[in-house]
């Protein structure tokens, strides 16, 4: 088991830990060694807290079995907008090389509560504004199914270091789709939970509206492991809601011929990638198959959601990259390019862009009252090359976020799960997404769907 601990799941290392099958210090090594082979091809991390790590996980070893929480010694990269006390927060950008963070990010303080072993820092595309993974200021991750390939963004190193088995779980972020992109491109689960369920104080903010955070893993069930220690109010966080459902649990009694699935008749399933369009209707079948209500939904609004996305997200990114925009000189030139196309924008269209948005939310919202989730292609496009991505304008880096900022403008919880691959074997992903504040349910349909596929449980060829 030892050997094969970095692609284990949350619940296995937990058992092991409990019955002294292995110890931390074992795996902190197992993952130690791993990274050190990996990670000068797949530039996954912006930093690596090797020694620090070692003395804790060492002391790990003094727990008795009841000191075991779900994420005691459980590895953990975090994306560099997450501010770990007296660690650098860079954003993937020259600009905050320095940036010392004082205090503890709210969900960094929940693994420091769990005694997880927070490993890493991992890559991103620069002020997580972007949706392909480039970032020429740190070196841009390398996709594990093929390192020619991009890996997706923002959140690019925490699926690169999930999907090579270099960490058990990564945090990532999600504006317009930074956790599920990647996910989706790397062969993971990524997980966008209802907006303010999870606490973003201590992280870095690209648009103050849509901006989520929520974790990335190889299943659906560590996701929801990782989702019920993260989760919750914090009176810290303006946007942060106090829900009166938020308990994330295995439910064993839901009946899936009680659970109604709606299948998108437009939009989604247009001028996409065949392979994609292929491998998520053949998933349809499968649920409809499991026993699962899947039914025709129109949702002809939907097409406005990629720009209402953009209108309010450029505005809020402006606002607060104001006195970064300084130092213009030091962005890469994508992201600047990015920001300064949005210096027109006068408030009276950010202020009837947020106006819309509200009513596109009302639509969605009415929509959803005969549904429990809708499922739809993750991205709608084929991974490309990184040296056809290196352009901001290509059709890949303005296709890629198409369906996912829907998502992120309407707050609904959202899931990534692999779905299949392509003829030249990369991940193909299929979004789920459910109704506002019923995170628990849509991730046991995930949980359901994996349990009956393997897709989530593939490797990329040379990191097994």
């Amino acid at each position: 088991m030892s050997e094969n601990i970095f692609y284990s799941e949350i619940e296995t290392i937990n058992k092991l830990y409990k019955t002294k099958k292995i110890s931390p210090d074992e795996v902190f090594n197992i993952f130690s060694k791993r990274i050190k082979k990996h990670n000068k091809v797949l530039n996954a991390f912006i930093d690596i807290y090797e020694d620090e790590c070692s003395k804790f996980s060492k002391d790990l070893g003094n727990l008795d079995e009841n000191d075991f929480n779900i994420l005691t010694g459980i590895t953990v990269g975090l994306k560099d907008l997450i501010d770990f006390k007296n660690k650098y927060t860079t954003a993937g950008s020259k600009i905050l090389k320095n940036n010392l963070a004082s205090t503890n990010s709210k969900i960094t303080q929940d693994f420091i509560n769990q005694k997880s072993i927070i490993l890493v820092k991992t890559n991103l595309v620069e002020f997580a504004f972007g949706t392909l993974g480039i970032n020429t200021s740190t070196n841009t991750c390398r996709n594990p199914w093929d390192i020619k390939r991009v890996p997706g963004g923002s959140s690019s190193g925490s699926a690169v270091a999930v999907s090579a088995g270099l960490t058990t779980f990564a945090i990532g972020t999600d504006t317009g789709g930074s956790v599920r992109m990647p996910a989706s491109l790397c062969g993971i689960t990524g997980f966008k939970p209802t907006y303010g369920m999870v606490s973003r104080r201590g992280v870095l903010d690209l648009s103050w509206t849509m901006d989520h955070v929520g974790p990335m893993a190889r299943s659906a069930k560590d996701c929801l492991d990782v989702m019920s220690i993260i989760s919750g109010y914090d009176s810290k966080d303006k946007y942060s809601i106090n829900l009166d459902n938020n308990k994330f649990f295995v439910d064993k009694s839901f009946e899936r011929k009680k659970i109604k699935i709606g299948l998108p008749k437009s939009y989604f399933f247009d001028d996409i990638d065949e392979e994609i369009k292929s491998s998520v209707l053949d998933a349809v079948k499968k649920l409809s198959n499991l026993g699962y209500q899947v039914e025709e939904i129109d949702l002809p609004f939907v097409e406005e959601g990629r720009s209402l996305n953009v209108g309010v997200l450029i505005p809020e990114a402006l606002t607060i990259h104001k006195d970064y925009l300084k130092q213009y000189s030091k962005y890469s030139p994508t992201v600047i390019n990015r920001l300064l196309g949005g210096i027109g924008i006068t408030s009276e269209e950010y202020l009837s862009a947020s106006k819309n948005m509200s009513e596109f939310n009302f639509k969605m919202t009415k929509k959803m009252k005969n549904f429990d989730a809708i499922i739809t292609p993750t991205v709608p496009v084929a991974t490309p090359l990184i040296s056809d991505s290196l352009s901001p304008n290509t059709n890949e880096s303005n296709s890629m976020g198409k369906f996912t900022g829907i998502f992120n403008l309407t707050g609904q919880p959202s899931i990534s799960l692999p779905s299949g691959f392509t003829d030249k074997k990369m991940p193909i992903g299929m979004m789920l997404s459910g109704k506002m504040q019923e995170d628990n349910k849509l991730l046991n349909i995930a949980i359901d769907w994996q349990n009956h596929t393997d897709y989530h449980k593939q490797i990329p060829e040379g990191f097994n």
